[in-house]
């Protein structure tokens, strides 16, 4: 049976702090199974704001344990809390603000904060003892997904998720015949607004000498909206300091910050004081970019010659972070050869392969591209002998993702036309394999009524506010 993406999430979210503090992070499951994106597939807005504030919770427990939390890292996370399981509150939720700052330093306050903004109970963590951090190399994020017993630690987790879901889901056809004429409907609703929106974009990157202006938040166009006014509110203020976004392209994000691409990141829960505060100190911001590609280079080199690439579909970084994650990497590996030498069986160059350094701690994988997955903190040793087990199967994802991804982009045309779509697109989760599947399955329903749709592939089915259509990838199989 295929494992559902709720374990997935857990896998990257939680088995990270076993290693460190097994009681704290059992102190959190209850959170995590009320907050998780699964759990509100018929509710898109919410469900991707708890994802996005799922990965920066992650990266703010790591700076706890670590020590590593710095000043300008406040942010507030928002969270829409599950009010329970029965049928009666499946559509029940609310939301919770979340302020991370420099006030708790503790895991363990935190924790016990962080679950009594959600009404649950915090009996258990109040009789946890808060424990020292551990040195890196104890950490489980270190060692390779595969090492992790999931179905005994999860075991409560997946009988109430099943329960939770066990509701077949809607026939493709039947699902179009109820939703489709509201899915129009609200495209033809938002029309004006979205031209509002372009207006809005359109005077604002004029008036501020920008790029672009995108946003990324995962919100709807109504709050994209707010965010550009907000901007213009600034701009009216403090014309001065926002030269410094000149032949920039600004995003409005889930952080605040300069990302690895050099745009600027405004985190859309921040107050304006705020954004003018960053937007003061962008040049500072910006030498951390020019010393990136020197840290690439320097751990290429180290070993032999490897890619150092960033998967397609990798959450936005900061270009601060990064190139301390790229530092401990190379300073791990260069470790290693202090003590020894590459395996024999390594060719002489490892330029056919690539690397992906993505954060301080999660799992060590094959990602199905073929790139090799690390966190920053893993080992030299454990890093070669992962290398090392796995550079067949990461030749073969390698070539089956060039051969899929051509397929896939020619699938798309055809079932775009055939379809008579207005848009044909698909969450960043969908591979191309899956999306390959998804789309022969539509085109032996090629008789249904798709014309003039906004349509993306998913996990769910659902009609978004602004009239786009998510269905699953693999509805056909339901």
């Amino acid at each position: 049976m295929r494992q559902s993406c709720l374990f997935a999430t857990i896998r990257k979210l939680y088995v990270p702090w076993r290693g460190l503090n097994t009681e704290l992070t059992a102190a959190l499951r209850p959170f995590y199974f009320a907050v998780h994106p699964d759990l509100f597939g018929q509710h898109p807005e919410q469900r991707q704001t708890n994802e996005n504030s799922l990965k920066l919770l992650s990266a703010h427990l790591e700076s706890l344990y670590d020590y590593s939390y710095r000043s300008d890292d406040t942010k507030v996370l928002k969270f829409y809390v599950r009010e329970g399981m029965e049928a009666d509150k499946r559509n029940s939720f609310r939301l919770v603000q979340i302020r991370m700052d420099r006030s708790t330093r503790d895991p363990k306050k935190f924790i016990q904060g962080l679950l009594e903004s959600c009404n649950l109970s915090t009996d258990y963590i109040k009789t946890v003892k808060t424990m020292a951090p551990p040195k890196p190399q104890e950490s489980m994020g270190n060692k390779p997904s595969h090492d992790y017993q999931f179905d005994a630690e999860f075991a409560e987790f997946e009988t109430q998720f099943r329960n939770e879901r066990a509701t077949k889901r809607p026939v493709l056809s039947e699902w179009l015949v109820e939703n489709g004429a509201k899915a129009r409907q609200r495209a033809r609703d938002t029309s004006e607004l979205q031209a509002e929106i372009d207006k809005l974009q359109k005077v604002l990157v004029n008036d501020l000498r920008l790029r672009d202006a995108r946003y990324e938040c995962g919100w709807n166009i109504e709050h994209y909206r707010g965010c550009l006014k907000s901007l213009q509110r600034l701009a009216q203020t403090h014309a001065n300091e926002l030269n410094a976004l000149r032949n920039r392209i600004v995003v409005f994000a889930p952080f605040t910050g300069i990302s690895l691409e050099g745009h600027v990141m405004l985190f859309t829960g921040d107050v304006l004081n705020n954004w003018i505060d960053f937007i003061k100190n962008i040049p500072q911001q910006d030498a951390y970019l020019k010393i990136v590609p020197v840290y690439e280079q320097t751990l290429s080199q180290v070993l032999r010659s490897i890619q150092i690439g960033r998967r397609k579909f990798m959450p936005k970084q900061q270009a601060s972070g990064y190139a301390n994650y790229l530092m401990k990497v190379t300073t791990s590996l260069n470790d290693y050869l202090g003590k020894q030498k590459y395996p024999k069986i390594w060719p002489d160059s490892l330029k056919e392969f690539t690397i992906v350094v993505e954060s301080e701690a999660g799992p060590l994988m094959v990602s199905p591209t073929g790139q090799f997955i690390t966190p920053a903190t893993c080992p030299g040793t454990i890093l070669v002998d992962f290398i090392t087990q796995h550079m067949k199967q990461a030749r073969e994802r390698m070539h089956k993702y060039e051969e899929d991804k051509h397929i896939e982009q020619e699938l798309i045309d055809e079932c775009t036309n055939l379809l008579k779509l207005q848009s044909l697109t698909k969450d960043d989760a969908i591979t191309p394999d899956k999306m390959i599947s998804a789309l022969r399955d539509l085109r032996l329903n090629h008789s249904q009524n798709f014309q003039d749709l906004k349509l993306h592939i998913s996990n769910y089915y659902s009609v978004l506010t602004d009239g786009i259509v998510c269905i699953p990838w693999d509805f056909k199989q339901y």
